[in-house]
């Protein structure tokens, strides 16, 4: 019990591990279970897709009964995730309730938490992969000035990826791109035109991918992989991208994180934030309107002292790009090196938040969570 709910919890679902030791009860498929209108289900999106008339019916019978779990999204990815499943409506009206990553327009009342992803630096290999953090300030000569990681090439990433290139900036990273063509429909940053032009495939060089991925790098990449994503194909459908290489760190000055969200204003914070985080790297995040605001409230530092952050107030998405672009040129123009040193103590304290604020999340996840289902009780 969790304390006067019964939980019954889907074994796909990613919050399992947290709520395992206070649940009544497990399932692999809903349809071998005897519902229990006392009870309330926690549901993976897997679990949803493949019965959603079993779940529409049971919300039509007994709201609130059943929470929708997709800790694997936030903030807009888990909005386009409630309307592919066609369940925005039960959430709108609170038959349905939600847990997601991140944050979320309060018309959703959802239960939003930072446990899936900051749960990265309990990884083992993290742990001691950490630990090398001090190798990126003691090699003060680096090949490359910036890292830049993209894994699905959203409008705002292609449109850095261009800007950059234009700017003779990108011929300074060490970067990646994992997908040609534009995945998102809409774009307030590229004309149609643009959005059909492809960018080419980058992967890693060798010594900065991560161990499981290395084998693939001497294969051809598939021209058939779905929307052209080699992300799967190069990680073995793993989640490869939460495991960090040292390497990309000691030989890079800063990292520009190009979080998943961009044009909409409630942030979602994944390991790609949480990744330079970890290796006390410095940062500049290419993200949504209030993502250094809402970081901050999460006990973090960021680098006012020696950037102007004030694009991250900017509510339009075009002008709060070209201040973020103006930002990474400065750096790199100014003296990367000299960046990176000033921003060491700023680093250092947030490696240490970040492992004391995934401990927090963990242990007040139950609790935290108890209060949302009561809060939402039907009388």
């Amino acid at each position: 019990m969790l304390g006067k709910h019964k939980i019954v919890v889907d074994t796909w679902c990613e919050v399992r591990p947290l709520l395992k030791h206070v649940a009544d009860g497990e399932f692999w498929n809903i349809n071998d279970v005897e519902i229990d209108p006392a009870a309330v289900y926690i549901v993976g999106r897997t679990q949803l897709r493949e019965n959603y008339k079993k779940f529409r019916a049971m919300c039509r019978d007994n709201p609130g009964s059943v929470v929708f779990c997709n800790l694997a999204e936030g903030s807009q990815t888990v909005q386009h995730h409630m309307m592919y499943l066609k369940i925005n409506e039960f959430v709108h009206q609170k038959d349905m309730l939600l847990m997601s990553s991140g944050d979320l327009d309060p018309m959703y009342n959802h239960f939003g938490t930072d446990c899936h992803f900051t749960h990265i630096v309990d990884f083992l290999e993290n742990i001691e992969f950490s630990k090398q953090s001090p190798e990126i300030y003691a090699k003060q000569d680096k090949p490359y000035d910036f890292l830049l990681l993209n894994g699905r090439l959203r409008p705002h990433r292609k449109y850095l990826l261009h800007k950059l290139r234009q700017l003779g900036l990108l011929d300074r990273a060490l970067y990646s791109c994992l997908q040609p063509q534009v995945s998102w429909v809409s774009s307030s940053f590229l004309s149609l035109d643009e959005m059909q032009d492809s960018e080419p495939i980058k992967l890693l060089p060798p010594q900065y991918e991560i161990e499981r991925a290395v084998p693939n790098l001497d294969k051809e990449v598939p021209l058939n992989a779905v929307d052209g994503f080699v992300k799967p194909w190069l990680f073995n459908d793993t989640w490869g991208d939460a495991i960090v290489n040292p390497q990309l760190y000691i030989d890079t000055y800063f990292s520009v994180v190009t979080e998943t969200v961009f044009d909409y204003p409630y942030s979602f914070r994944t390991e790609k934030i949480y990744k330079p985080i970890l290796m006390a790297h410095p940062w500049v995040a290419v993200a949504n309107q209030g993502f250094y605001r809402d970081i901050r409230r999460a006990g973090f530092k960021t680098f006012d002292h020696l950037i102007d952050e004030s694009f991250d107030s900017i509510e339009n998405s075009n002008d709060r790009m070209e201040r973020i672009i103006a930002t990474i040129r400065d750096i790199c123009y100014n003296g990367p090196r000299e960046f990176m040193l000033a921003a060491e103590e700023v680093c250092k304290y947030n490696q240490q938040h970040l492992r004391e604020y995934n401990q927090q999340q963990r242990n007040n996840f139950a609790r935290d969570f108890e209060s949302y289902l009561t809060r939402n009780e039907r009388s």
